[in-house]
């Protein structure tokens, strides 16, 4: 939004303000209600003015705003990334020793040689390799170093490219990705209108894209085919498949081998001296068996299985418990049984805590989780979610079960508000009625309504598409609010404060969307600001409604309206009906925005899933433990399965 418009905004409200208090000191009733349409419909003419108006044609940001769009875009990324990478144990001292050929089938080099290459000289590359070779710690490793380099142009953005569907243009996927996982490129004051279009049209992105395995069978093809189209083999990029699949995919030879490279599996002697290298000297002697087969004997099932990083950093971390006998794995009969031990016992062993101690602080202590339940949450998440995204979890609840909600909710608590406000004016029955009415056909239809994405209060203005929604939301304020007033003040009064409140409701509408934030987000604050967004609507509706009450009640006055009032001074009646007001406007329009909430949707599906047995009552606790326990990685806001062979595993179990 505009300063000038945000300005006019301000004066038309403070005239608002400015004659209802006119209206106050002078007690006509008559010239009140005459001043209070005036002003509402003027109010009124310019919210929807400033809503219906048009952007202009976007200027593009200038070379300046890009430059700081790309220096901040990089730190963000850094940021990210780095913790990441400590969570996976990828810093120089403790990385696995894997080797890739390069380009594919030449000559062999270690990965810190590859990475150091490739960030000297960008170039057009597509790494294959087994399930679990590294390809994504690959992937942050080549960020980070890209990222190390001073003198380089481009910004690595390491996306997930199965999110992608082949069939729309690239580009405008990753315009929305971007903005997506980095949504302070919008921020136009900063940046100008266009910056994340610029930092795309000037290549200043270099794409690292991650797990095109991921995509159906039947797409893959066709994402090479797009790829190749859309970048190009000049601009430098990374690519990540598993071997056979891209094998298969690029049969037709989109990609040549030149531009291939292969991690490679790990030998055995490699695998036995990373393990005696990070075993402390206590527990050797536990893992003396394993390494006297890994160096005596070739091709044994455990050192086929442990011969990629997952598998290896998998049984790493769950025999570094004393009380597991890592020789047990020499019993299991074949490669694939071995991994599949790995995957589940990994997964009971993350949840498995000590007892906490005595001097620890209680509020800072992690939640402790039951190993079995948890095994049994993330095999149900692992089931029907790929990406773990806490506003669309609500997909898994039937409809049904929103609708429910508005009513046996809403409904209640429409009632006894009513029932308790207009009983202060010796009508609790028609509260009561009104109330639920109000709440059963308003819970009604906000549970039937589309889920809204994630909100933050952000003032700004209208975009095309986007009029109907508001002007229908405003609708749903202006029925509830001159309802209300017309009962007992009549038509014209009703008209008036549905007015004031129809534009409530659009306002709240418009300036709860998540278009400028100033960082980067993450889950939680994600969620945060959208409860936020919830509370800005209940106390914009307070004010609203106190300054409706108190000209009702203070002004126009209850005189003949066969109220009986606890109260006789004029400026009392003000005061009470500016507080029935603020009960009103505050529960009326905070339940509106609330039901139609990202927050409220993913509030009702926890509860609806924890009921079921499928997820915890604290879901995000728990999927914010998974992630600190190595369970699950994050990407901007969304979370997900560490490896989809840990994914697939957990999916496969009852």
């Amino acid at each position: 939004m505009s300063r000038r418009v945000a300005l006019t905004q301000v004066a038309v409200w403070g005239l608002l303000v400015l004659g209802l208090t006119l209206m106050w000191a002078r007690k006509d009733a008559g010239a009140a209600a005459t001043l209070l349409t005036i002003l509402s419909g003027a109010a009124a003419v310019t919210q929807f003015l400033s809503a219906t108006k048009w952007k202009p044609a976007a200027r593009a940001s200038s070379a300046e705003q890009v430059d700081a769009a790309a220096d901040a875009l990089a730190a963000e990324v850094r940021k990210q990334w780095e913790a990441e990478a400590r969570r996976r144990s990828l810093d120089r001292s403790r990385r696995l020793p894997v080797r890739c050929r390069i380009p594919r089938g030449s000559h062999e080099i270690d990965l810190d040689q590859f990475v150091a290459d490739f960030a000297d000289d960008p170039r057009r590359t597509v790494v294959v390799g087994e399930p679990g070779s590294g390809k994504t710690g690959l992937c942050l490793l080549l960020t980070l170093e890209l990222l190390r380099r001073p003198e380089a142009r481009r910004v690595p953005v390491l996306l997930q490219i199965s999110a992608w569907n082949p069939a729309e243009n690239l580009d405008s996927w990753l315009l929305s990705s971007l903005l997506d996982i980095y949504p302070f490129l919008a921020n136009e004051s900063r940046y100008g209108p266009t910056a994340a279009r610029e930092l795309l049209n000037q290549d200043r992105i270099l794409l690292v894209l991650d797990g095109l395995d991921e995509l159906a069978e039947d797409q893959r093809p066709a994402a090479l085919r797009a790829l190749d189209a859309d970048l190009g083999s000049a601009r430098p990029s990374v690519l990540t498949c598993r071997a056979a699949e891209f094998a298969a995919a690029n049969a037709g030879g989109v990609i040549s081998d030149s531009h291939v490279v292969e991690l490679l599996p790990l030998p055995d002697e490699a695998i036995a001296g990373y393990l005696r290298e990070s075993t402390p000297q206590a527990s050797v002697e536990r893992w003396a068996p394993v390494l006297a087969d890994l160096t005596e004997r070739t091709g044994t099932p455990l050192g086929h299985a442990l011969r990629t990083p997952l598998m290896l950093s998998l049984a790493r971390a769950v025999y570094a418990d004393p009380r597991k006998d890592p020789a047990a794995l020499l019993r299991v009969p074949d490669a694939e049984q071995v991994e599949a031990t790995l995957l589940d016992e990994f997964t009971r062993q993350a949840f498995t805590t000590r007892p906490p101690s005595p001097l620890q602080n209680p509020a800072h202590e992690p939640p402790r989780w039951n190993p079995e339940q948890a095994e049994r949450w993330l095999s149900y998440l692992a089931r029907e979610f790929r990406d773990l995204s806490w506003w669309r979890l609500w997909r898994a609840v039937p409809t049904t079960v929103f609708v429910m909600r508005g009513v046996l909710v809403g409904g209640p608590l429409a009632a006894l508000l009513g029932w308790l406000l207009l009983g202060l004016f010796g009508q609790p029955g028609l509260g009561l009625l009104l109330g639920a009415a109000i709440g059963v056909s308003g819970g009604t239809g906000l549970g039937l309504l589309p889920a809204e994405a994630p909100r933050r209060f952000v003032p700004r203005v209208l975009r095309r598409g986007e009029l109907g929604r508001d002007l229908l939301f405003g609708a749903v304020g202006a029925v509830a609010g001159g309802v209300a007033v017309g009962v007992l003040w009549g038509g014209l009064y009703g008209v008036a404060i549905g007015l004031v409140f129809g534009v409530a409701y659009g306002m709240v509408r418009r300036f709860t969307e998540p278009t400028e934030p100033t960082e980067a987000v993450t889950p939680e604050s994600l969620h945060r600001d959208d409860k936020r967004a919830v509370l800005f609507a209940a106390g914009l509706g307070a004010v609203l409604g106190g300054l409706a009450g108190g000209f009702l009640g203070g002004v126009v006055g209850v005189s003949g309206l066969g109220l009986v009032v606890p109260v006789a001074h004029p400026v009392l009646v003000g005061l009470l009906g500016a507080a029935v007001g603020v009960l009103l406007g505050a529960g009326g329009l905070g339940l509106a925005i609330y039901a139609t909430s990202a927050s409220s949707r993913f509030n009702t599906a926890r509860l609806w899933l924890a009921l079921r047995g499928r997820t915890p009552v604290r879901l995000m606790a728990f999927l914010r433990d998974a992630h600190r326990l190595g369970v699950l990685r994050l990407v901007g806001p969304t979370y997900q399965f560490r490896h989809e062979l840990l994914r697939d595993r957990l999916a496969r179990r009852s």
